[in-house]
């Protein structure tokens, strides 16, 4: 099945260059010129990817993030960043902790750019398949998490945290391959995004027997009776 696309970006020209170089790689694209239009997009139909741009007119990227967790929810489809100017390693966390998948600058190889959707879409793939791990049982690509006959409500980036730790269960999973596994990256500035990932699986399960802290080296799970 080919996978649809939909590229955010209120400057005509960029967007359409960026559709065209994607439909030419087999994608179903649609295009919107602002966040208020992606949003309304998604509410009618969920795309398999988003590329948005960092500032519009009416929002940034932040702010349309936000809009499609509401709350507390994951996003249920990778989003990339493009950005021509907000491409720091700060504006690069902000997108990241926001619940954006990827961050590519305007102007990147265009092969550059297609290796990163691909690898954006295998990730969204690769989660395939629940992992029953005693009471707990995980399915990132089905956004689904649950322990017992409590469902667990976990943002993306939790959710294949505790998928790749039930996963490795009774290992400890180290921080560094923790990085690049589920946030993409060797960069430590994303510690912090990895402890609140943590924070956040623990304070849904309940029970902080499940989640060991490993000091200097990472986390592993430990099944509960």
């Amino acid at each position: 099945m080919t996978a649809k696309l939909l590229v955010v970006d209120d400057e005509q020209r960029t967007a359409e260059i960026t559709a065209e170089l994607l439909r030419r790689a087999g994608y179903d694209v649609d295009v919107v010129r602002s966040g208020g239009e992606a949003l309304e997009r998604v509410r009618l139909a969920s795309p398999d990817l988003m590329l948005l741009d960092y500032e519009m007119p009416d929002m940034e990227a932040p702010e349309v993030l936000d809009s499609l967790r509401s709350g507390e929810h994951r996003i249920p489809f990778p989003v990339i960043i493009l950005t021509g100017a907000r491409h720091s390693p700060a504006d690069q966390v902000v997108g990241i902790e926001h619940g954006a998948t990827d961050y590519i600058a305007k102007g990147t190889d265009r092969q550059v750019m297609l290796a990163r959707v691909r690898g954006a879409l295998r990730e969204r793939a690769g989660a395939s398949g629940a992992v029953v791990r005693g009471r707990l049982q995980v399915d990132a690509s089905r956004g689904e998490a649950r322990l017992g006959d409590r469902a667990l409500k976990l943002e993306r980036r939790p959710l294949l945290m505790l998928q790749l730790l039930a996963q490795r269960s009774g290992d400890v999973v180290p921080r560094s391959e923790l990085l690049e596994k589920v946030w993409g990256t060797s960069y430590k500035g994303f510690e912090h995004s990895m402890e609140q990932a943590v924070h956040q699986i623990r304070r849904e399960v309940r029970e902080p027997k499940w989640i060991d802290t490993v000091r200097g080296i990472g986390y592993r799970l430990v099944v509960q009776p």
